[in-house]
């Protein structure tokens, strides 16, 4: 059986942000650290629109944390406590409440609409990013005990 190719193994290698075990546990430490920023920034965001949008309002912004460890930053309709649905923007119902709003309004809702999107997105690449690490780690480590039994 040929060995692997050097150039090819460094081709691979250098597709990865890390070269070991334990660089990949740096990474999904320095990944964990980073959606912990952008939760913080997440609240902040949602007490941004509060402060700049005055009562009566018909939606806020609602930072909501699941058990998937997966936090969402998305638009709550005013209502009963747990009983308030959400509101997607680019949805029927969300192009109805835009079409209420005046200009200057509509242009506020999309600016931080956009803003939750964003941060939304680059908290689930971060997590997901973190679930895939640990299961290339789990899967190495089953590797190497593998080879300790061939």
């Amino acid at each position: 059986m040929q060995s692997m190719n050097k150039l090819l193994k460094q081709q691979i290698q250098d597709f990865l942000p890390f070269n070991s075990p334990e660089g990949a546990w740096r990474r999904i430490g320095a990944l964990e650290s980073e959606n912990i920023q952008i939760v913080i920034t997440m609240k902040e965001l949602a007490d941004n629109f509060k402060n700049e949008v005055a009562e009566p309002r018909e939606i806020y912004l609602s930072v909501q944390e699941v058990r998937s460890l997966t936090v969402y930053i998305r638009w709550r309709k005013k209502g009963v406590k747990g009983q308030q649905s959400y509101l997607v923007i680019n949805s029927i119902e969300g192009s109805h409440f835009m079409l209420r709003q005046p200009p200057e309004s509509q242009k506020l809702y999309l600016k931080f609409n956009q803003c939750a999107l964003d941060l939304n997105l680059a908290h689930s690449l971060r997590l997901n990013g973190v679930r895939r690490l640990r299961q290339y780690l789990r899967d190495v480590q089953s590797i190497h005990g593998l080879k300790g039994k061939l």
